[in-house]
């Protein structure tokens, strides 16, 4: 009897697959015209801002935007990891008010946060001051953003008016004016104004109650610093994790700082191909809690088990392509040879494992804990192994660094979903 019971099971959660497949195609396609159209303005901005600033330049405003990175792990405070997840687990006219309070408590970290960005900019950039202040606050004004929101609500089109639209016309607008007036000033200053524009209106979107239910916005202090302790796991993660792909340039700039207009170039190749993959990552974190609890397992392992596929494929193409597309998005500049393509090859399979299993899987089994271990043990790899091969091999050994590291933050997290199902499949065992 039990045969065709779980045959009957099986069919019926084909059949609701099949059902729920044009919606998700919908989902994807919409966050892929996101994705389009940021990717196409970043990239067609990189010869631009070469040809007129020049190289060096364009590093430095490249390792600003990696240190405003870090600091935006404390603005954002677990709410860009995790909160799309727990938005789409959410009933939806509860969602408003929780990205309301977020909102709170993230603006107070902007403040705190700011000023020490602002002097530590000042003081490793070799531009003109001005500028790299500006760039650092300009690059970190995002964090403040409701980009993790739409996903987690599944609205990309709000995603690609509200957060894309807007940063990408500050790019646009910052290459033509830079184009009239050769000072990285004019550019990061654009950058500033329509990122914080992209703020505004994403609160905007966001915040239209549902359900009849009005959004009660609390500037208290200490609830806002409250709130914090529920995201502790989720900012481990992503500090831990945004140390691992962000401090490298500082140690390349402290190392071989010859070497940085070459690692930023292959670094920014790096992070088109994780936005390339952002549409997938986007829809799998919202179709995995969607099929409740039950149901969400069994998409957690076929998950998990594609993952590695995933990140073998996309770390190979990068490897392939990098040399070709350097030379071709700085009009000859720069070329990026195989010896740091293929390391970033090896960091970009791991980080698209890692952000699959990490942020789709641990977080809807309650593993948040997990998360968070798995990329501080990676920064505690990275770390001394980045200054140990960089002195030795270089910006490739630090590139080599990091990929190891990001292999290990994947392998864990691995083991640590397998060793999950496996418990929760004891639990339902007569």
């Amino acid at each position: 009897m039990s045969q065709p019971a779980a045959s009957d099971h099986s069919m019926g959660d084909l059949l609701l697959a099949l059902k729920a497949a044009p919606a998700l195609l919908r989902r994807f396609g919409g966050f892929t015209v996101s994705l389009l159209l940021s990717t196409a303005v970043n990239l067609l901005a990189i010869p631009f801002v070469i040809s007129t600033l020049g190289k060096d330049v364009w590093g430095e405003l490249a390792l600003a935007q990696a240190t405003a990175a870090l600091f935006g792990i404390v603005v954002a405070y677990g709410w860009g990891t995790v909160g799309a997840a727990m938005v789409a687990s959410l009933p939806v006219a509860e969602r408003p008010q929780m990205y309301a309070d977020s909102l709170v408590s993230r603006g107070y970290l902007f403040m705190f946060a700011a000023p020490v960005m602002f002097g530590l900019v000042l003081t490793i950039s070799r531009i003109d001051p001005a500028a790299a202040a500006v760039a650092s606050v300009a690059y970190v004004l995002p964090f403040l953003g409701a980009s993790w929101y739409f996903v987690g609500q599944a609205q990309p089109w709000k995603l690609l008016l509200f957060d894309v639209f807007p940063q990408s016309g500050g790019i646009v607008v910052g290459v033509v004016l830079t184009s009239f007036m050769q000072n990285a000033y004019v550019f990061v200053l654009s950058l500033l104004v329509f990122n914080a524009v992209a703020v505004v209106a994403g609160a905007l979107g966001a915040l239209k109650s549902r359900g009849g239910e009005a959004v009660r916005t609390n500037f208290a202090f200490i609830p806002a610093m409250k709130r914090l302790r529920d995201q502790r796991h989720g900012v481990v993660a992503a500090g831990t994790g945004s140390l691992n792909s962000n401090s490298p340039l500082l140690v390349v700039n402290l190392v071989v700082p010859s070497a940085l207009p070459q690692y930023a170039m292959a670094d920014k190749l790096f992070r088109f191909a994780v936005a390339g993959f952002g549409p997938v990552l986007q829809v799998i974190q919202g179709w995995i809690p969607e099929a409740g609890v039950v149901a969400s397992r069994g998409r957690i392992r076929t998950v998990a088990r594609l993952a590695p596929v995933a990140g073998a494929g996309a770390g190979s193409l990068l490897a392939a392509l990098t040399p070709w597309a350097s030379s071709l998005f700085s009009n000859g500049s720069i070329v990026v040879g195989p010896e740091l393509s293929m390391p970033f090859g090896l960091i970009l399979a791991g980080v698209i494992v890692a952000q699959i299993v990490g942020l789709a899987c641990l977080i809807p089994l309650g593993k948040g804990a997990a998360l968070a271990r798995s990329t501080a043990i990676g920064a505690i790899v990275n770390i001394p192994l980045m200054f140990l091969l960089g002195t030795t091999l270089g910006a490739p050994g630090i590139a080599w660094a990091v990929g190891l590291a990001e292999l290990v933050v994947a392998t864990y997290q691995l083991l640590v979903v397998r060793q999950s199902l496996r418990e929760l499949s004891k639990e339902l065992q007569p």
